[in-house]
């Protein structure tokens, strides 16, 4: 792009890798400082972490690189590291504990810190795992002198040190807890475009969890309860695991080769997503439509809680998966990557799925889950260690018949009368053999649809196929049961009533009272901001100040109108007076997807990219109503929490849609030299500059 600068100036053309180790620290369950009522665990120490759940901690983490991007790809690699090989996770996220190796001298690494015999005490201490707090202390109750801040001697410490992911179990197994991670890589990729290549191919840091947890086959879930056939007790602790995980001295529960006795077995991200996408391609439901909640517990809406019993399944996760494998198969059209190395039990786990995509719906789900249970008996100790080497063009060809199989199922979840989708379906067994006087194995199903939810629109905006499809399904949304025409909101589902109390916990509530027919902020902010990303922008516009929380009457809301609630009771419930009420003050969930929206609304979706020959280019494309502009027509964002960004838009017009202010001159600021650039793209090496944030102020000039 052209520039002039009114002095010499320049930048560094590499960004230098950082030698600092990522370190989370926490003040609540979940990071929701005031929701009170979560159990949680709070370390009484120096840098203390506490507890948090998977899903929501990692969809509170899907924008932090873009307020430090220092931070790379931790998330990724830390959240993929806690998927197991049977597709799942555990629940419970402890923190993290740090191992120095053996081979680490002390008295080098330290040099003139320490006296000798403090650096004898410390090496003591470090034999066995510790916490960044748990280090201090040691330090300070043995009064070790230390020539320095504590900040930098851990500094030295922890980037030697190996970093250790504690979890624990706690309950079942979510279906939708491996999608958040697709959103951590999108993220991470939006921000490092170059690193594509590395993160998909080259690290082979990925690792598998080792759970005590198993998923218990069809034979031995499959029941019958109160004369009815039911899916109960679908996990089993499995006690030659528990004894072999007791014996690990390290990393109990990273998985191994040698069936469970050999060393803990590392991959490429590529493998290890190959591996969740043939677990969940083997768990759609008998008609092909739904993923199977096969584990005892249902989805994000966990008040559904009673909906695995009932052999429940979900086209929100079948949408996932598409996503999934849109992405695997992108990744390998645009790589040099002739073979992709995985371990052989995967490989033979796609490879047998290959051969059963074309069947019919019934006969594919039987044969799949046949083949998804040998392959979890089969490595429910750890893998074998042999790898086999598939080619991609063999891969691509699998990844073509999945997707078809996938979308084959979406057309069936949408309801083409009203021009919507169904989330959820119950699918009960017709016709069965009755198996041990307990057991049974079914033989025909039949398939229920449970009412609307708002969940399915957001995956369907999501994978919409493009604009015309998206603005067809938000007319729909709004002319459908979801849209509160009293608030002018969205509810979370339509009308229970219809529905056994055997569902779960959101079927016993008031209709529009918590979990049933309320409006569910967090999944109400989740479908303004797909309306966002898929380019709707005038219809975000139309809906934003009817459903964000700062625009509410505060007499009506009840609350600060600076605090975002559980719930807000919508019109459906009885009591006329506490419609549009907000109840149960809560941060984490609609505040990260607010964060979404904030980022695209001021600087869209992806403004990192690369050009033709592979160099970092920013563009800035706001989504900015004139309105929001202030009356000398400026707007200002910190970009990458540091970087004062300024548009200046003297007409106040949008930025998009018909008539929209367009981008004609950017100055930056380097060492207080202006650096002029009469187009909207700044080029390398300014790029790199900015996502560095060696840059301070950015003056973005529209007309």
């Amino acid at each position: 792009a052209p520039l002039k600068s009114s002095k010499n100036t320049s930048v560094e053309t590499q960004e230098a890798e950082s030698t600092k180790t990522i370190f989370y620290l926490y003040s609540r369950k979940h990071g929701d400082l005031e929701r009170d009522y979560n159990k949680f665990t709070l370390q009484p120490s120096y840098f203390s972490q506490g507890n948090g759940n998977y899903r929501d901690m990692n969809q509170n983490r899907r924008n932090d690189v873009w307020f430090n991007p220092e931070i790379k790809d931790e998330n990724v690699i830390f959240f993929m590291n806690l998927i197991q090989a049977d597709g799942f996770n555990p629940l419970v996220i402890k923190g993290e504990s740090f191992l120095l190796d053996n081979s680490v001298d002390l008295t080098k690494l330290l040099g003139t810190l320490l006296k000798k015999e403090d650096t004898d005490k410390l090496n003591q201490f470090f034999k066995k795992s510790f916490t960044p707090g748990d280090l201090v202390f040691f330090i300070e109750e043995n009064k070790i002198d230390i020539q320095g801040t504590y900040e930098e001697f851990l500094n030295l410490i922890l980037t030697t040190a190996s970093k250790s992911q504690e979890a624990e179990h706690a309950e079942g197994f979510w279906s939708d807890h491996w999608t958040y991670n697709l959103d951590l890589i999108e993220r991470y990729l939006d921000l490092y475009p170059e690193k594509f290549h590395e993160l998909f191919f080259d690290k082979k840091v990925f690792t598998f969890y080792d759970n005590l947890e198993l998923v218990r086959p069809r034979s031995e879930k499959y029941v019958l309860y109160n004369g009815k056939p039911r899916q109960l007790h679908s996990l089993a602790t499995d006690a030659t695991k528990k004894e072999l995980l007791r014996k690990r001295l390290n990393n109990p529960h990273l998985l191994r080769t040698l069936h469970g006795s050999g060393e803990i077995h590392y991959t490429s991200l590529m493998a290890k997503l190959f591996c969740l996408a043939a677990n969940k391609l083997s768990s759609l439901d008998p008609f092909g439509i739904g993923i199977e909640m096969e584990a005892n517990k249902p989805n994000w809406f966990d008040s559904l809680n009673g909906l695995p019993a009932l052999f429940g399944s979900s086209s929100c996760e079948t949408f996932e998966l598409k996503r999934l494998l849109k992405m695997i198969k992108l990744a390998l059209e645009n790589s040099s990557v002739t073979t992709i190395e995985m371990a052989e039990e995967i490989g033979n786990f796609i490879k047998q799925l290959i051969n059963l995509l074309p069947e019919e719906t019934f006969s594919y789900w039987d044969k799949s889950n046949n083949v998804k249970e040998e392959y979890r008996h089969n490595t429910r100790l750890g893998f074998s260690g042999s790898s086999i080497n598939i080619p991609t063009t063999d891969l691509i060809l699998f990844l073509d018949e999945a997707l078809k199989k996938v979308e084959a199922g979406l057309e069936k979840a949408f309801n083409q009368a009203q021009g919507i989708y169904y989330s959820y379906f119950i699918n009960e067994i017709a016709q069965y053999d009755l198996v041990n006087e307990h057991y049974v194995k079914p033989h025909k199903f039949t398939q229920k649809t449970v009412p609307l939810f708002l969940e399915g629109q957001v995956h369907g905006l999501r994978l919409s196929t493009g604009l015309k499809q998206a603005k067809q399904l938000y007319q729909a949304t709004k002319k459908s049961e979801l849209f509160d025409q009293k608030l002018k909101m969205y509810k979370v589902t339509a009308s229970l009533r219809s529905m056994p109390e055997e569902i779960g916990r959101c079927r016993i509530f008031t209709p529009g009272w918590l979990e049933n027919e309320s409006i569910w902020l967090h999944m109400e902010y989740k479908y303004i901001l797909e309306l966002l990303k898929t380019g709707l922008t005038e219809e975000f516009y139309i809906e934003f100040k009817n459903v964000l929380i700062p625009f509410q009457n505060p007499q009506k809301y009840g609350r600060s109108i600076l605090e975002n609630s559980s719930f807000l009771v919508s019109s459906a419930f009885a009591n006329q007076n506490l419609h549009g009420n907000g109840f149960v003050a809560r941060l984490s969930g609609s505040t990260a997807e607010f964060l979404h929206i904030w980022l695209i609304m001021n600087a869209g979706i992806n403004p990192f990219t690369l050009d033709n020959n592979g160099q970092l280019n920013l563009e800035f494309k706001p989504n900015l109503a004139g309105w929001l502009f202030a009356k000398n027509g400026k707007y200002s964002f910190n970009f990458l929490s540091l970087i004062q960004v300024t548009y200046h838009n003297p007409k106040r017009k949008n930025t998009f849609g018909k008539d929209a202010a367009t981008i004609n001159k950017i100055v930056i600021q380097i060492k207080d030299n202006p650096v002029e650039f009469n187009s909207s793209i700044i080029p390398s090496p300014y790029a790199q500059a900015i996502r560095s944030r060696q840059i301070k102020q950015i003056d973005i000039y529209l007309d």
